[in-house]
């Protein structure tokens, strides 16, 4: 594969990106270019038997970069390879085209990125769903607002040290026996949540101010 020149390789990679833009992968590799042409020469000495004269390397030396893009496919007759040697002279000018064509590329393809907060609510809603489900199914009676107040505890970000309201469980009969204590349990929720909301709007306008 004949390498391409510095300015094809961009062009050529652009298009690349463009055609894999819907569907598919562009693969990167780079890596230091030390393939000399003498090399072949120690080789079939030391198949000959010779000794072979080792050479220590050069720290001193520059050396060029080979850069490859692939996308990826399968099947080798319309598999697309190309590839470019940087030399160290116009290593800096072409990092600085290659870096902004991969800004460029890159920021329409990638997820955007979805806050903790925002999570952390979605994370504690479905639980709260889950729950209230639970509880239809025993027969039991949901509160909505305590389901909001479960989902809106977790919209500060769910980290370390997060309040999470925790509210008493509504237990016992409807008619008859254990009705008041039902009753007192309910009222303890409602409560709970007023205090929780108050708090809620007592900080945000401290933040506020």
């Amino acid at each position: 594969m004949a390498h391409l020149s510095n300015e094809e390789f961009l062009t050529r990679l652009a298009a690349l990106f463009e055609q894999t833009k819907e569907k598919g992968t562009v693969f990167l590799t780079q890596k230091r270019f030390t393939h000399e042409p003498e090399a072949s020469t120690s080789t079939s000495t030391a198949a000959s038997g010779a000794d072979v004269e080792m050479r220590e390397p050069d720290a001193e030396r520059e050396w060029p970069l080979l850069i490859r893009a692939t996308d990826g496919n399968g099947k080798k007759d319309v598999k697309v390879k190309i590839s470019t040697i940087v030399q160290p002279a116009s290593c800096d000018s072409f990092l600085t085209s290659y870096s902004d064509l991969l800004r460029t590329h890159f920021s329409t393809t990638l997820r955007p990125k979805r806050k903790k907060a925002e999570l952390a609510r979605q994370r504690a809603l479905k639980l709260a769903k889950r729950r209230a489900a639970k509880a239809k199914a025993r027969g039991e009676e949901v509160d909505p607002a305590a389901l909001a107040a479960a989902a809106t505890s977790a919209a500060g970000g769910g980290g370390g040290g997060q309040f999470v309201l925790r509210l008493p469980k509504v237990v016992g009969p409807r008619r008859g026996n254990g009705v008041k204590k039902r009753r007192r349990t309910q009222k303890a929720r409602e409560k709970a949540v007023e205090r929780y909301k108050a708090g809620k709007a007592r900080k945000r306008g401290a933040d506020e101010a």
